[in-house]
C-alpha cells in the first residue's frame, strides 16, 4: 500500500513547460524519506476526482495534488469526509490556494512538509444546483456574474501560455461589452439584488485582490461581497480599490456580509475555484467536515486566522 499518492495534471502550466521532472523529483524526495509513493497522471477533465476516489479506497494517508487550483478542486470532490490529508505541489496557472497558504515550491522543503505533516483544518464550501441537486465543493470562492462569465471566455491555450494574464486580458476585454444581468441573493433572510457576488472562503481573490478580505479558511463562514451597480466604470473603480486592498465601506451599490448559507436566483453563470459549474439558481453552504491541508510556513496563519 502506498502511503502517499501524487495526482499530477500534465496540462498544468508548469508541467507543460517543465515536463514531469518536478513531479518525479518530489516523489524521489519522499522515497528518500522512507515513504511509499505512487504517481498517477490525469488524462482529462474530471479524472483527478476519480483518481482521488481510488487513492482513498486504497487506504492512502496523504494525497498530493500536483497541479493548479482546478486540479485541487477536482480532487476535493472525493476528499470530503475521507480523512485523507491533502498536500499541494503548485503547478498551475495562478496557484491561488498554494499562495494563500504560503506553501513551499522548492522540492526538498515540500517533501519535508509532507513528511512532517503539520496541517490546518480548512472548511470547504459547497455549491448546490437547485434544479438538479448536484453538489460542487470549493476551497477558495464561488463567483456569480461577471467573474464567471470571464472564466467562461478564457481559452485553455491562452490560459496555459499566459497564466494569470489570460484572465486579466479576457476580463478587461469582456468588461468593454459586458451587460450586467441582475439576480437575487438571499442572506440571513434578507433578499438583495446584485450584478456580482463573491462567496469567499479566503481573503484574497486571484491571489492579489482583496474582494473578501475578512474571510478565513479555517472559519466555518463565508464573507460575501455583493455589488449591485450596472456601471462598467463603477466596476473598474472597485477593481482598482481591490488591487490596492482598500475596499470602500458599505455603500448603496457595494457591501460585505458574513453568512454560513447563501442562495441566489436568476440567470447568471457560476464559477467555483476558477472553474465554471453552471448557472443559477444555486445555494451555497459551508461544509461541516473540514479538510486537513498540509502546510509548513508560519506565514500561512494570516490567511486562516483572524
Amino acid at each position: 500500500m502506498s502511503e502517499v499518492f501524487i495526482i499530477a495534471n500534465p496540462c498544468a502550466r508548469r508541467a507543460t513547460s517543465a515536463g514531469s521532472s518536478s513531479v518525479e523529483a518530489l516523489a524521489a524526495a519522499l522515497r528518500r524519506r522512507a515513504r511509499k509513493v505512487a504517481v498517477r497522471w490525469t488524462g482529462g477533465p474530471g479524472e483527478a476526482t476519480r483518481l482521488t476516489a481510488a487513492a482513498v479506497s486504497s487506504g492512502a494517508k496523504t494525497l498530493v495534488v500536483a497541479g493548479g487550483d482546478g486540479t485541487v478542486n477536482e480532487a476535493l470532490q472525493s476528499l470530503i469526509g475521507a480523512g485523507v490529508r491533502l498536500a499541494i505541489w503548485p503547478m498551475g496557472t495562478a496557484n491561488v490556494l498554494a499562495r494563500t497558504l504560503a506553501l513551499p515550491t522548492e522540492t526538498e522543503r515540500a517533501a519535508a512538509a509532507i513528511v512532517e505533516g503539520r496541517t490546518e483544518k480548512i472548511y470547504p464550501g459547497v455549491a448546490i444546483d437547485e434544479r438538479t441537486g448536484a453538489r460542487r465543493y470549493f476551497l477558495l470562492m464561488a463567483g456569480v456574474g461577471l467573474d464567471a462569465s470571464v472564466v467562461e471566455r478564457v481559452r485553455p491555450g491562452l490560459k496555459r501560455r499566459f497564466g494569470e494574464l489570460a484572465f486579466w486580458w479576457s476580463g478587461l476585454a469582456h468588461l468593454v461589452d459586458w451587460r450586467p444581468t441582475p439576480f437575487q441573493v438571499e442572506i440571513n433572510g434578507a433578499i438583495s439584488t446584485a450584478t456580482f457576488a463573491a462567496i469567499g472562503r479566503a481573503p484574497r481573490y486571484g491571489g492579489d485582490l482583496a474582494i473578501t478580505p475578512g474571510a478565513r479558511l479555517n472559519q466555518p463562514e463565508f464573507e460575501v461581497c455583493l455589488v449591485s451597480s450596472e456601471s462598467r466604470w463603477r466596476y473598474l473603480q472597485l477593481l482598482y480599490d481591490a488591487m490596492r486592498q482598500r475596499l470602500p465601506e458599505s455603500v448603496a451599490d457595494f457591501r460585505l456580509v458574513r453568512a454560513s448559507e447563501v442562495s441566489a436566483r436568476g440567470d447568471a453563470p457560476v464559477q467555483v475555484d476558477g472553474e465554471l459549474i453552471g448557472r443559477l439558481p444555486m445555494s451555497f453552504k459551508v461544509v461541516a467536515s473540514p479538510v486537513e491541508i498540509i502546510i509548513s510556513a508560519a506565514e500561512a496563519s494570516s490567511a486562516v486566522r483572524r
